[in-house]
């Protein structure tokens, strides 16, 4: 198995490794919490773990993935650096995708420990120390890193997501079922059943499963079954107690609920909330809540978290790698030839920037990877920036170098009126917030102008691969 059996695991090797530290003194989890997760995430300092928010008992862990280390660590992979570290990362998810791993069912489970009735739910209460993560914040998020876990009623396709959840009262969350969200097939369906949606919602998650959470799969294929790619081994699932949904065994935590379907049952408004772009978002509604019927736990739980906002923080890596990864899996899957590498960029909010390295072999290649990265069906990214297999889409700084010496902005740059975007995209005022101008930059070489007047594009002043090569070779000897 590569990574870790649980997040339990996983925090002890960090724990060990000097990557987690712990709290100890009294914090307010009305404001506190979130300023230190802020401070924390600017310097790039070590994962977080709460063990006195105001009057709970159980911890919050906050973090974990907040730095390329740790979430190599989280994923087994070696400890390396620059490119070789995104490379090791990128072979691992493609892996995940050509040979999941379907979960296996089990009797018995650690999440099952503990058993709260309807009549017992009260999440303002332990095991739910919930913060106020950001000071505008209308209400508490108690679903910032989660799994929250549907199934579709014809062919047994769960879906798990991180779409966040707001304590409504003691009993009652709102759920987020955007359109055209996987959990919004699932949705409909049961509506036109007249039914309501069975849900559950899992809480400190095994690290593959966590990242391909918020990570967009593709639609009809199961979470559970790539986060068993990412492990190298099925991840472990039992029933839940309320329904015939599938939940994750090792979870720290497990709430079970269902959604009403009736069009007129909606609660009026959700948020504001600190959203992943960095800015403060608006008060959404009306929306769908989940009722709580039963939540299940482990003795002694751990709650776990994530301060959304702008980068540098937890979310922004997590969803840049696995954007990535997806938005590349996605080109393969459509046929589009060529593709070396693809990053959604972290500074783009991990949403809005992508950089695509391609092998350029025809004429309109380099528009055919801009439309099919634009027509990503659940992502949303603004800018593309297409490169040659030279440039590491994840360096910037080689990224900026090729729009500056190959770039002409009257033949390069492609602008397409009213695209797609987010709701959350802050560049547009709230009535426009669903569309945004698109941009596409070819910072491919110019090699067609240069051969229309009989020239080649110049050459790189770089030393030769092979002399590269016997230099790295060399390295240690040079006292480095």
């Amino acid at each position: 198995m590569r990574g870790y059996r649980d997040l339990r695991h996983l925090l002890q090797v960090l724990r060990d490794q000097g990557e987690l530290h712990e709290i100890n003194v009294g914090v307010d989890h009305e404001w506190e919490v979130g300023a230190i997760c802020r401070e924390n995430d600017d310097r790039f300092g070590p994962a977080l773990m709460f063990n006195k928010i105001s009057t709970f008992t159980t911890p919050l862990v906050a973090g974990i993935f907040a730095t390329l280390r740790r979430y190599g660590i989280a994923l087994g992979l070696p400890d390396l650096d620059g490119k070789e570290k995104f490379d090791a990362a990128a072979s691992l998810w493609n892996e995940a995708y050509l040979n999941p791993v379907a979960p296996r069912q089990v009797s018995e489970a650690p999440c099952k420990e503990v058993f709260i009735g309807e009549d017992k739910v009260n999440l303002w209460s332990d095991p739910f120390p919930v913060p106020r993560w950001h000071p505008l914040d209308g209400g508490y998020m108690l679903g910032t890193l989660h799994a929250v876990i549907t199934k579709d009623p014809d062919t047994g396709w769960h879906n798990c997501g991180t779409y966040r959840n707001q304590i409504l009262n003691e009993k009652r969350l709102w759920q987020s079922t955007q359109k055209g969200r996987h959990n919004w097939i699932h949705f409909e369906k049961y509506r036109a059943l007249g039914k309501p949606m069975p849900v559950a919602i899992a809480l400190g998650l095994d690290p593959a499963l966590a990242v391909t959470c918020v990570t967009p799969v593709p639609r009809d294929v199961d979470e559970y079954s790539v986060a068993g790619g990412l492990r190298g081994e099925p991840l472990e699932l039992i029933r839940a107690e309320t329904s015939d949904l599938l939940v994750p065994a090792r979870a720290e935590i497990i709430i079970e609920g269902e959604i009403p379907t009736n069009e007129e049952d909606r609660i009026p408004g959700e948020g504001p909330f600190g959203e992943f772009a960095g800015y403060q978002g608006f008060t959404k509604g009306p929306r769908e809540y989940i009722n709580i019927k039963a939540i299940t736990h482990r003795r002694d739980p751990i709650f776990q978290g994530t301060l959304e906002g702008r980068p540098p923080n937890e979310s922004t890596v997590m969803r840049g790698i696995g954007r990535s990864m997806a938005l590349k899996e996605h080109l393969r899957r459509v046929g589009v030839l060529g593709i070396i590498d693809v990053c959604v960029t972290m500074g783009g909010a991990s949403q809005f920037h992508a950089v695509v390295a391609i092998h350029k072999s025809y004429p309109g290649h380099v528009r055919e990877v801009m439309a099919n990265v634009w027509g990503h069906p659940n992502m949303a990214v603004k800018h593309v920036v297409v490169v040659d297999e030279d440039i590491d889409p994840w360096n910037s700084q080689k990224v900026e170098w090729a729009i500056a010496t190959r770039v002409q902005a009257g033949r390069d740059v492609e602008i397409v009126k009213d695209g797609r975007t987010v709701i959350l995209d802050p560049s547009q005022p709230i009535s426009k917030r669903v569309w945004s101008d698109l941009m596409g930059i070819d910072a491919t070489r110019p090699e067609r102008e240069y051969e229309a007047e009989g020239e080649t594009f110049p050459p790189l002043a770089d030393p030769t691969p092979e002399q590269l090569k016997k230099v790295q070779n060399r390295w240690k000897q040079y006292g480095f």
